[in-house]
């Protein structure tokens, strides 16, 4: 998905569009760029920057990485993190810290003397509820270009962050490149190849956008492992699959571990009508309480999960007590059955989610009586 991102956030080049797209857009896009490093030219030296966030990310790309190297006279990753333990021959890295602004940056910079290509998106830490998956959905605001000028903008300003932490050999041969670049006419404002790529991207991800509306259309309506039958949530077998590849330290997410007491003792009590109206009304406040980015998923007898991403604690707080209170208070309405209910919240950006160490606060919030309480990440 493209659309316009918001006007205070304008930082691309001129006559190029900053844009809010989604993850899967920029690995289309990226691929487009690394390609391009690729495709046989004389025209050396080249360098390829790509910054990856997160190790496992480049693991993805390693092989493709490795093929660069082969051809390109500097290439140079940026990674979150300690050191990696192995990278492809010819493929050098820089350590970025976890609180810096390129820590939160996806980009690949292709530079040679006569042609260039760069790409460049920062993480807003959000996500589109509509994506299939929690990372594929996560949003950010990002720019791309054909241009050989605005590609040795960006690989100058790398150079010029970065730079100190690089060995010696890696600034020199960044210097060598960007020395060498020469002036081609009518080069710097041909937009043509922006505006075609633009075309493509816009169309792929339109397509992506619709088979995840199908597939997700799919999911509620088909019985399976990922659909409780009694409350009609998703079930852990869902939220295995839809946090799947996401990566620590990346997307921040509000989660509120709810426990509804004696409801699995309702239906041995009161039958199964009551049984079935009480986890109704559950899922019905649930599903009222999220919003097109959340989550509420059935994850034990008792215990239901909102997945709240880009929430801060504050409001994570005023939710968990909203549910608590809500909840607790079915039992003033048809079938009329006690549902007493605790809360723990945490933000947190760990992958794996930390339901065990959820599960555990709330064990102890219910031995002592606490209605809402915080777990600290």
């Amino acid at each position: 998905m493209l659309r316009d991102s918001d006007p205070a956030r304008r930082s691309a080049p001129s006559g190029t569009s900053l844009r809010t797209v989604t993850k899967p857009l920029l690995i289309a896009a990226s691929h487009a760029i690394e390609e391009f490093a690729l495709a046989t030219a004389r025209d050396a030296p080249m360098a390829v920057v790509a910054l990856f966030q997160r190790l496992s990310y480049f693991e993805r790309e390693a092989h493709l990485y490795a093929r660069i190297a082969e051809v390109a006279d500097v290439t140079l990753v940026g990674l979150v993190g300690d050191v990696p333990p192995r990278l492809p021959p010819g493929v050098s890295h820089v350590v970025l810290s976890e609180n810096e602004p390129l820590a939160r940056e996806w980009s690949v910079t292709v530079l040679t003397p006569r042609s260039g290509a760069t790409l460049v998106a920062r993480d807003l830490e959000q996500v589109d509820g509509a994506a299939r998956s929690l990372e594929r959905g996560r949003l950010f605001s990002g720019w791309w270009s054909f241009r050989r000028g605005d590609a040795y903008g960006e690989l100058m300003r790398l150079r010029t962050t970065m730079g100190p932490r690089l060995t010696t050999d890696q600034n020199g041969g960044l210097d060598e490149v960007l020395a060498r670049v020469v002036s081609v006419p009518g080069t710097e404002s041909d937009t043509r190849h922006d505006a075609a790529t633009t075309l493509l991207l816009n169309r792929l991800s339109e397509e992506r956008r619709r088979a995840d509306h199908t597939a997700n259309k799919l999911d509620e309506v088909a019985p399976g492992a990922e659909r409780d039958p009694r409350s009609g949530l998703p079930t852990r077998a869902f939220l295995e699959r839809w946090t799947d590849r996401s990566a620590t330290g990346t997307l921040p997410v509000g989660l509120v571990l709810l426990r509804v007491h004696e409801l699995a003792a309702t239906r041995h009590r009161f039958g199964f009508r009551a049984e079935l109206a009480v986890m109704q009304s559950i899922a019905r406040i649930l599903r009222h309480r999220t919003g097109p980015a959340d989550r509420a998923v059935r994850v034990g007898r008792e215990e239901f999960l909102l997945v709240l991403p880009s929430r801060d604690i504050e409001l994570l707080a005023d939710e968990a007590a909203r549910v608590q209170a809500t909840i607790s208070a079915l039992s003033g309405a048809y079938p009329f059955v006690p549902t007493p209910a605790t809360a723990v919240i945490t933000r947190t950006r760990a992958r794996p989610l930390p339901v065990g160490e959820l599960w555990a606060a709330l064990d102890r919030a219910t031995e002592a009586g606490i209605p809402v309480t915080l777990l600290r990440g």
